[in-house]
């Protein structure tokens, strides 16, 4: 690991920025690439917990920053703050030097791994708990990391997690125990898989034919998503994107869509059956309990009706910590848009 000593500086801004600056930034390899992930941290290494927290598409560090100080002051965590590989833009990394075929889940999950190892290497904390945070697209490697490190029973296991607005489903074994429940509807899952396919050809064909027919093709399918409108998201998320201080370019924004390419070359090489074992909730949500917390203000939710179900029986039959929160006025970041309820959420579970 490598300690970045210019912390105020560390992404490449226009003005000066007002969000809170990160005791120390520590650059961390991501395979071969010396310099390729950089995780934020927030709080004292003394402190009696940490945490890992990971946002997902289309988020470097900045979406993070204001959670992860608050959660460090308030509730006493040494807090890692890390993004998806390739999606900080830092001026001793830039995004171009990233892999240009993106990266595998693997390497996803490999990176995450990564990161919590520099953050427990800060920590002074003997067997301080761990707690993951992550959001979106840092879910799905996030719930691999934390079922592959348990089943491992890996010193760096996570004690609980924290999902925001998107829950990986019941394992495949699980499903058999559960009842039947109500198909989404035909607009809900239009609108579920349009995007995604949208953001998996715009990157596919910038990586194999040509950028600029990959900018008309994600500037026509999101043309149509305003006109009819078919986005998952409403006005109160665009608000978000519309108020970053590093927002991305386009180019940039069209290769963080790489885990929507890589999740449908999974499926079509046969591999997702194996790809949603691990991309699933902990089987053993009695020792590995989630905190799900989700914004009601969209036009679909990203979870099944199945996960909700189960993390509610866990909690009201088994005596596991997990819940489930709907956070109302609040859409896809729900963290910004109502930090205090969900600081509070996620304070109050992590110290049960």
């Amino acid at each position: 690991f490598r300690e970045n000593k210019n912390a105020t500086n560390t992404m490449t801004t226009k003005t000066k920025s007002l969000l809170p600056a990160p005791r120390k930034i520590v650059t961390y390899a991501l395979g071969e690439d010396p310099n390729g992930g950089a995780v934020f941290l927030y709080g004292k290494p003394n402190s009696s917990s940490v945490a890992i927290f990971c946002a997902g598409f289309p988020d470097d560090h900045e979406n993070g920053q204001v959670f992860c100080s608050r959660l460090a002051e308030e509730n006493d965590t040494l807090v890692g703050l890390t993004c998806l590989p390739g999606f900080d833009n830092r001026p001793d990394k830039k995004w171009q030097t990233h892999k240009a075929t993106g990266y595998t889940f693997d390497e996803m999950t490999n990176a995450i791994r990564d990161a919590v190892k520099v953050v427990r290497a800060e920590s002074t904390t003997k067997k301080a708990k761990l707690t993951g945070i992550f959001h979106d697209w840092g879910v799905a490697p996030g719930l691999i990391w934390a079922n592959r490190s348990s089943k491992d029973e890996n010193a760096d296991s996570p004690d609980k997690l924290v999902l925001f607005d998107v829950l990986g489903d019941v394992h495949p074994d699980v499903k058999k125990d559960l009842p039947k429940f109500e198909k989404p509807s035909f607009f809900s899952t239009f609108v579920t898989w349009y995007y995604r396919v949208i953001l998996a050809s715009a990157f596919a064909l910038r990586k194999y034919v040509s950028k600029f027919i990959a900018v008309g093709c994600y500037a026509l399918g999101f043309l149509l998503i305003q006109i009819l409108p078919i986005g998952p998201t409403l006005v109160i998320d665009d608000k978000v994107m519309a108020k970053r201080e590093n927002a991305p370019d386009l180019f940039h924004l069209m290769y963080m869509a790489y885990p929507y390419f890589e999740m449908f070359k999974i499926a079509f090489n046969g591999g997702m059956r194996t790809f949603l074992e691990e991309y699933a909730l902990p089987k053993d949500l009695k020792n590995l309990p989630v905190l799900y917390l989700y914004g009601t203000e969209k036009r679909v939710m990203f979870h099944t009706s199945r996960a909700v179900y189960v993390l509610e029986r866990e909690r009201k039959e088994k005596g596991s910590k997990s819940n489930v929160i709907a956070v109302e006025g609040a859409g896809h970041w729900l963290y910004l848009q109502k930090p205090d309820i969900c600081l509070n959420e996620v304070k109050k579970f992590m110290s049960e």
